[in-house]
């Protein structure tokens, strides 16, 4: 499969892929370092999952459901708990079959369901597709904030205008009638 985008540009994202089966992560590893993915963080105990995250950030988590200590629902949950307004899409890769398990994940935060064995080439293009629309989740995010602080700065200036003119005026006042320019000054 070859990818849109340039090499390069995968090499900047970071994915955790959290799985206890280490046969998995190598699967999932050589898959993805195959198109180009290089910030691979493999992650083969779930209570590991929040210390990486609070530590480095990912654009995308690869989470199984079944794994001993905390299953994959605790792993959204704590994440969840979290309140990061830029939290990573999850993706669940789960043998788990049903609509129930895809409900539950779904309920849970998760974005996509995929179940085990998966197609290569879908698990490829579903994972571009949530890197592409993190990142742009996350550019419109950094966007705001810097619009935010852009009208602050503007409200600022205006309302430090606006004292200026009412300062001028008492002046002006003052050259005419003293009284109300000082009264002007005081307003």
């Amino acid at each position: 499969m070859t990818s849109d985008r340039p090499t390069e540009a995968l090499r900047q994202e970071r994915i955790f892929i959290v799985d206890d089966e280490p046969t998995n992560l190598k699967l999932l590893d050589r898959m993805l370092r195959g198109q180009g993915y290089q910030g691979l963080v493999l992650v083969d105990d779930p209570r590991d999952v929040l210390d990486l995250y609070r530590s480095a950030r990912p654009d995308l988590i690869l989470l199984d459901i079944n794994m001993p200590h905390l299953d994959g629902y605790q792993v959204m949950e704590q994440l969840q708990g979290l309140n990061d307004p830029l939290l990573p899409p999850i993706v669940i890769l789960t043998a788990q079959h049903g609509k129930d398990f895809l409900l539950r994940a779904l309920a849970g935060g998760a974005r996509d369901f995929i179940t085990k064995p998966f197609d290569r080439n879908e698990l490829l293009m579903r994972v571009r597709n949530l890197l592409d629309a993190q990142l742009a989740h996350r550019f419109m995010h950094d966007r705001k904030k810097v619009l935010e602080d852009m009208v602050q700065a503007r409200t600022e200036e205006l309302r430090r205008t606006r004292l200026q003119v009412v300062q001028r005026l008492g002046m002006a006042a003052e050259y005419r009638d003293e009284e109300t320019g000082n009264h002007i000054l005081r307003m």
